[in-house]
């Protein structure tokens, strides 16, 4: 499975709302499959794939964490002409403010922006941004729940 497409299914696992609506079930799955065939397209089509994510109704802490990890995987890419228009720092930036709300996509959001600090965004051939063990283990703590999110988004942006 190519690697964006591995990125849509676990994207379409994030959203959860009432599971007990069927007309959620349906635009859910209509969704989904909306991003699926916009990341399978060559190049893949990220803004048809946003898009999506942001007019499906979710809540907005989801789509901040759903659009946020699509740019941040995006940037991945080798090839200048299959990564998001969006930048990696407003891919970030979507994470954090869904880190920094309530509920499901607030206790999602720590561990996605973990193992991006952790591993770094890119590959050997192109890096888009290198590993940052220290931004990774303050994510670690706001998972463990003895920091905010606050506390890691101000690390960032003093460049730490």
């Amino acid at each position: 499975m190519r690697p964006l497409l591995a990125l849509a299914v676990v994207l379409a696992g994030c959203s959860s709302q009432s599971a007990d609506d069927p007309d959620w079930h349906s635009s859910k799955r209509a969704t989904d499959l909306v991003v699926e065939e916009a990341l399978a397209a060559e190049p893949p089509d990220y803004a048809r794939a946003i898009t999506a994510i942001e007019r499906s109704g979710r809540p907005s802490a989801t789509v901040a964490l759903e659009t946020g990890n699509l740019i941040v995987a995006g940037h991945r890419e080798v090839q200048p002409e299959r990564r998001p228009a969006a930048t990696l720092e407003q891919g970030l930036a979507l994470l954090e403010r869904a880190a920094s709300d309530r509920g499901e996509a607030a206790d999602i959001a720590p561990q996605h922006l973990r193992l991006w600090f952790e591993r770094g965004v890119g590959s050997d051939v192109y890096q888009a941004m290198p590993p940052r063990p220290e931004l990774a283990r303050c994510w670690r703590s706001v998972e463990d729940r003895e920091l905010r999110a606050a506390a890691c988004i101000a690390m960032r942006a003093r460049g730490r």
